[in-house]
């Protein structure tokens, strides 16, 4: 395949087999769940055609929305970034898109599909190479732990293997080459914790050489400062069932395939390598998080405990327990799990305690597609079963602010995405004894059905329903919401803020700080930063208080708690500033985008950068980092990684609307500097009203990049529709 610009596939070069992406269909369903499908039959190929996102998002020649002059105004600019983005919208309210980047995620479907004997489908196998050879490093045949990482020991490793699985020969030029990367990394060795239990579940690693994950730590009381339950909801997820394989040494019986993979993917023979000295080799490319002494003699105790000490009777009352907590993990979430990679550990811990053919089992393969995402380069995993209210809540929030609401042609689509929306808050709690707060009235990322409520999804959702609401024209959808469906988010908002003693007046993600963020020093992965608990985040903090400021203009409930809970969290985000004027981003890239999030949650109590020495300080740092050249900003998700500002070597739409919606809300007093970011988002909007390619936009855990395609939509519309608000509808000149 040739894109439009020229460039032609590594898979393409390599002559690799591609499926008719003609044929490919994105299902979507009323909560959300997103499938791709292939259709064999050819009468199917007239009955149901592709929606005009599918052919969006795969590139199709019969892709062709309405055009639109050349914008003369910021808003009419916006108003077509809005009409572009109803346009490729589902019918069930959501706009869907790939949640990808990370290139660790395929390995858990892989070996689950292979450890359980699950078949793969020729159209998957398909894709899945070509998306993997599509991603490899263009100058050394590497993958590292995202799209635009260096090579990496991990990320090499695991791909590598997955192409052998999937039927790529050990000849193939693409084989030879990741091979002689990996080599030159010191192979496979030297793969972080959680690539050496891939490999051992493989039987192509020694479960000698991998740390300890002991299931036992699930008995103890909760009131030990060290329990899983009190760990990051991921961390515990995975590592959940982990310690139950890890503990009981799962491991597939040898095949012909899996005897070459020992021989190829390390340095020396496989016979000849003592693995239990290896279980602290980390590759240097690889390592971001190295070990403490204190995860270094908890280990060796550990490793000593597993081999003489452990008696049988505790390790199958401690495995018990486990399954116990996986099978109420899967009933809150229908199987899904939080993420794919603890769906797939949990899938093959089922197989072994309940069978392949059992009901519990055959749910994971009703489930495995909702992971799955097709671009043209071929099938990815996401990063969860999709970002669906999370974008929905951000297209309508803006949508309605800067005054497209009024406008008759997106009515339609504004009333979708808000029942899409109020189908996803959640109406059950989560099963007792399963180590989860309240749920009921909170909101998830992305489904209902995913199970996890999340602070700023929580709070972006129940704002984006309140301000369709009232709307004038809309009045009538309160009924399909009540107030006092509302009460619950407020409660629920309320009640995960951190009020003890970790970080008082902040949010965390998904529940609240349950133990010191000391126990980072037991961060057993080795690849990433803060994953043992909830930590507090600056961005969570500030779309909560959006939230509840938004909900205490209208509605009474709770009103004094409400007031307390922003006093205390705008501290706190006050307090969190850096000297430089800047804030730490977490979840996006970095400072760019937590900077507007805290200036919109000031922005709430009146802070400006006329009245508020922490605003201008705010202001001008964004503002001494605009491109000389075209007026944009080009931070680059390397900050993320070294905590400091690094620009990347272009300006990017989605960083330039943060920054401008920054500067926009503070007041800044120098429209010249806000007039250029706008005209660049104005000069980069294509004819149809969408921007072309974003430079990845979000990360996880300080080391991992991940994708949100739709932003480049929303928040330029934002911006430029600000930017109307701000100054009136007329040509920047």
């Amino acid at each position: 395949m040739t894109t439009s610009d020229g460039f032609v596939f590594p898979a393409d070069r390599y002559g690799l087999p591609k499926t008719d992406h003609t044929r490919w269909r994105l299902k979507v369903d009323e909560l959300g769940k997103q499938n791709w499908i292939y259709l064999r039959n050819d009468d199917h190929l007239t009955t149901d055609p592709p929606t005009e996102y599918t052919k969006y998002q795969l590139e199709l020649d019969s892709f062709n929305p309405p055009k639109f002059p050349k914008s003369k105004t910021p808003f009419q600019s916006a108003v077509n970034a809005f009409r572009f983005l109803t346009h490729i919208q589902e019918d069930q309210g959501t706009f869907p898109c790939q949640y990808s980047g990370p290139m660790f995620l395929l390995i858990g479907y892989v070996v689950a599909k292979y450890f359980t004997g699950v078949p793969f489908s020729e159209e998957e196998r398909i894709e899945i190479i070509r998306y993997i050879v599509n991603r490899a490093h263009p100058v050394d045949g590497g993958w590292g732990l995202h799209t635009y990482d260096k090579s990496t020991a991990f990320g090499t490793t695991i791909n590598y293997v997955i192409l052998r699985i999937l039927g790529l020969d050990r000849d193939h030029p693409a084989i030879v080459k990741a091979r002689k990367c990996l080599h030159l990394l010191g192979g496979a060795i030297g793969n972080p914790h959680w690539g050496k239990a891939y490999l051992a579940m493989l039987n192509i690693y020694d479960w000698e050489g991998v740390n300890p994950a002991p299931p036992e730590l699930w008995m103890l009381p909760y009131a030990a400062p060290i329990h899983p339950g009190r760990w990051w909801v991921h961390t515990r997820a995975i590592y959940l069932p982990l310690g139950y394989l890890s503990a009981n040494r799962v491991k597939m019986e040898l095949n012909p395939l899996l005897r070459e993979l020992r021989e190829e993917i390390y340095t020396k023979p496989y016979d000849s390598i003592d693995f239990s000295k290896h279980r602290n080799t980390v590759c240097g490319v690889d390592l971001y998080y190295p070990h403490t002494k204190i995860l270094d003699a908890a280990n060796y105790c550990l490793v000593k405990y597993e081999k003489y000490l452990r008696p049988n009777w505790l390790l199958r009352r401690a495995s018990n327990r486990v399954v116990d907590l996986v099978m109420k993990d899967l009933e809150n979430t229908d199987y899904l799990a939080i993420a794919p990679i603890s769906n797939a550990l949990n899938a093959i811990v089922v197989f072994l305690e309940k069978g392949k053919d059992s009901p519990e089992f055959q749910r994971f393969i009703y489930r495995w597609p909702d992971f799955l995402y097709l671009m043209p380069e071929g099938l990815a995993m996401n990063g969860t079963n999709g970002v669906q209210v999370w974008d929905v809540g951000f297209a309508l929030q803006y949508a309605v602010l800067i005054g497209l609401g009024a406008m008759p042609e997106f009515r339609d689509a504004i009333i979708k995405g808000y029942r899409f929306l109020t189908r996803s808050q959640f109406v059950e709690e989560a099963v007792e004894g399963s180590f989860r707060d309240k749920r009921v009235g909170g909101f998830p990322f992305s489904t209902q059905t995913q199970g996890f409520t999340v602070s700023d999804c929580t709070s972006e959702a129940l704002k984006a329903i309140i301000m369709v609401q009232n709307l004038p024209g809309f009045e009538f959808l309160k009924e399909e919401f009540p107030e006092e469906r509302m009460h619950k988010s407020i409660d629920i908002i309320l009640g995960l803020q951190n009020r003890g003693s970790f970080h008082f007046g902040s949010f965390a993600s998904y529940e609240k700080i349950k133990a010191t963020t000391l126990m980072e020093a037991l961060n057993p992965a080795e690849v990433f930063g803060n994953i043992m608990v909830e930590f507090p985040y600056v961005e969570c903090t500030d779309s909560s208080v959006l939230g509840l400021f938004y909900f205490r203009k209208f509605y009474k409930y709770k009103s004094r708690e409400i007031d307390q809970a922003i006093s205390d969290a705008i501290k706190y985000i006050i307090s969190c500033q850096n000297p430089d004027g800047s804030w730490y981003g977490s979840w996006g890239v970095c400072y760019t985008y937590a900077g507007m999030f805290a200036v919109e949650a000031l922005a709430t109590q009146g802070y400006t950068y006329a009245n508020s020495e922490v605003v201008r300080k705010a202001c001008d740092y964004l503002v001494a980092r605009q491109e000389a050249t075209d007026g944009g900003w080009a931070e680059n998700l390397r900050s993320n990684e070294v905590f400091s500002y690094v620009r990347h070597t272009s300006s990017q739409p989605v960083q330039t609307s943060w920054a401008l919606i920054a500067l926009l809300l503070a007041k800044y007093p120098d429209t010249t500097v806000i007039k250029r970011g706008v005209k660049f988002l104005m000069d980069k909007q294509q004819p149809d009203g969408s921007f072309g390619y974003n430079h990845i936009e979000g990360v996880f855990n300080h080391s991992c990049g991940i994708e949100y395609p739709n932003y480049k939509f929303y928040f330029t519309m934002k911006a430029m529709g600000m930017y109307t608000l701000a100054y009136g509808d007329g040509p920047l000149d």
